[in-house]
């Protein structure tokens, strides 16, 4: 076998193990359950998916007082979403959080549309993690799950077929949308103001968040996480290499789960679809 040869197979393994896929978080980013993981996925890759989010932990009712004077009832959500890596550390991600059930004519639509970038400011090497900063664009007027958040994720081998993945993060509780714009959303310049995600009931990623993953053969594993208010179990199922899928509990108390698939809109190289010829 020719050392021209080696390199080519070396060069398809590491193309593949790029392209490799885990589970993903709420909103269709690498991650485990609630929380993103600095893992980025491979430049080129395509990934659409859906997560069920349960009534208990509905992110959306931005008073709590609300829940009791006005008898707003907490409701499940259907979020679906679409991830792209433009580049080599940059994904952009858009997920529509629709609420499940019955409602009322003018509440219906399409559902809470969110646009997030998320950058890969350190790559991981074998000294340091990780380090993916994530930010959900201004411009709504009803969004679900605003992130703004840091990230640092590490790898470990544990055995030849186990390898654990753990991250640490903080998820900031204020962010900007355009909520006084409702009713009236033609110009996405204006009526910024910043929140407070504490004063929902059920704010997504405000403060301090973290979880690991253990995995075998990077096809099944287990995963556990605090997400900044609850603590959270689950695992996960990689099948034929491009579709996932996954559930968990929220707090030991209600069932979330997902399902992803993902494609790679980049092909092999040229001179890797051809067998080099051996040195004679």
């Amino acid at each position: 076998m020719s050392l021209r040869w080696t390199r080519n197979v070396l060069t398809v393994c590491l193309f593949i193990s790029t392209s490799s896929l885990a589970q993903v978080n709420i909103s269709g980013k690498p991650g485990l359950m609630n929380i993103p993981t600095a893992r980025i996925l491979a430049d080129g890759t395509f990934q659409i998916g859906y997560h069920y989010n349960p009534s208990n932990y509905d992110p959306r009712i931005n008073d709590p007082n609300k829940v009791v004077s006005n008898n707003v009832t907490f409701q499940s959500g259907s979020i679906y979403y679409a991830t792209l890596a433009v580049l080599p550390r940059l994904e952009i991600n858009l997920n529509i959080f629709h609420v499940n059930g019955e409602l009322p004519l003018k509440a219906r639509g399409i559902g809470d549309r969110q646009l997030d970038v998320k950058y890969a400011v350190l790559t991981e090497s074998n000294r340091r993690p990780s380090v993916a900063l994530i930010l959900s664009t201004p411009f709504g007027v009803d969004n679900s799950l605003v992130t703004y958040a840091v990230a640092a994720t590490k790898n470990y081998t544990l055995s030849e077929s186990i390898s654990a993945e753990l991250t640490a993060g903080f998820g900031s509780p204020y962010y900007f949308d355009r909520s006084d714009n409702k009713g009236n959303n033609f110009d996405i310049f204006s009526n910024y103001k910043l929140h407070n995600k504490n004063e929902r009931p059920n704010p997504y990623l405000s403060g301090p968040f973290g979880g690991v993953a253990i995995r075998y053969n990077q096809k099944v594993g287990g995963m556990i996480e605090w997400d900044s208010r609850h603590l959270n179990l689950g695992a996960y199922a990689k099948l034929f290499d491009r579709w996932t899928i996954q559930a968990g509990v929220i707090n030991f108390d209600q069932v979330t789960f997902g399902t992803s698939y993902a494609t790679s809109l980049k092909g092999l190289p040229n001179r890797l679809r051809k067998r080099p010829e051996s040195v004679k």
